[in-house]
């Protein structure tokens, strides 16, 4: 299963037949997840002259439940810097993207796939996506998987991707002026979510997809009532259910979570000591002991949630 995290609006065609694909939805499909009354967190202490807030997004929710959020809008109103994983707007996303979507020199999906496979998954796409899988024999099987996995759900659950709410943060902010600031490159995201390596392994991921969507769909729906509830701890339980449903080792889990998040952590001291930072991440960044609440914590910075009388 492909699971991930990044958030935001940027439409772009990546394949003339393609419809709009919002950027944000491919990273963030990877890493979805974790807290609502827990989503809102302010970080305090440890030196810092004003408060941050920490915030976790999931681009399957519609905006309109960012209202249900205690004190969201007057953290974010009054923040001088927003934090998120990558600065949507850059210009490099367009062609990183269509570069890493593409598998190398001459390979093609007809060359990682049994053609029992191959006709199955081509029939399926046409089913779910109104697409052959022979329209798409040069991109990268995550990417596939992630238009799959996506098409599935918008169908279903009757999803219109132009409301979500993940993608509210970063609009607003270039359209107040406030700077927007990216914890990684856009590189370094493209290379975790495509990589070159074992490619034949993705493309057998993209298989057992398919033949699970009826599972899949479920469990998306139950991640979603998650959120909805504030479930930290189920969610992160979820998630390691699905890593090992979906066969995702825990060290691939570690480089998707763990190691970004104390990444990101040396980081964050910096930007909230200059300013008062809204940090929009995928959720799922957000629990567990290498989850940013506890890393932050150890740091020394007073983390808590917020709550309806906080």
């Amino acid at each position: 299963m492909f699971i991930e995290s990044f958030h935001l609006l940027l439409p772009k065609n990546i394949l003339h037949d393609m419809k709009r694909i919002n950027l944000l939805i491919i990273f963030s499909f990877i890493l979805l997840v974790s807290a609502n009354a827990q989503l809102l967190w302010k970080i305090s202490g440890h030196g810092l002259k004003q408060n941050s807030y920490l915030f976790g997004t999931h681009h399957l929710i519609p905006i309109q439940f960012l209202d249900s959020i205690p004190g969201i809008y007057p953290a974010f109103n009054n923040a001088q810097m927003v934090v998120s994983e990558i600065v949507l707007s850059d210009p490099d996303i367009a062609a990183g993207i269509s570069q890493a979507a593409m598998l190398p020199d001459t390979l093609t999906m007809e060359d990682l796939l049994p053609a029992d496979d191959y006709e199955y998954a081509d029939k399926e796409l046409m089913k779910v996506m109104q697409m052959s899988l022979k329209n798409l024999n040069k991109m990268h099987p995550s990417l596939i998987q992630t238009f799959f996995e996506l098409e599935l759900y918008k169908t279903r659950a009757h999803f219109d991707e132009n409301t979500k709410s993940d993608s509210y943060f970063q609009l607003v902010a270039n359209q107040k002026g406030i700077p927007v600031k990216g914890l990684e490159t856009v590189k370094k995201q493209i290379e975790l979510l495509f990589p070159k390596y074992d490619l034949k392994g993705k493309a057998q991921e993209l298989i057992n997809t398919i033949k699970n969507k009826e599972t899949l769909y479920a469990d998306y729906e139950e991640i979603n009532k998650l959120y909805r509830a504030g479930d930290i701890e189920g969610l992160n339980i979820v998630n390691k259910k699905w890593n090992k449903k979906w066969g995702i080792s825990a060290e691939e889990n570690a480089e998707m979570l763990d190691i970004r998040n104390k990444e990101w952590v040396t980081q964050l001291p910096e930007l909230m000591k200059l300013n008062s930072c809204f940090i929009a991440v995928g959720a799922l960044h957000l629990p567990g002991e290498n989850g940013l609440i506890q890393l932050l914590r150890r740091a020394g910075y007073k983390v808590v949630a917020v709550r309806k009388n906080s």
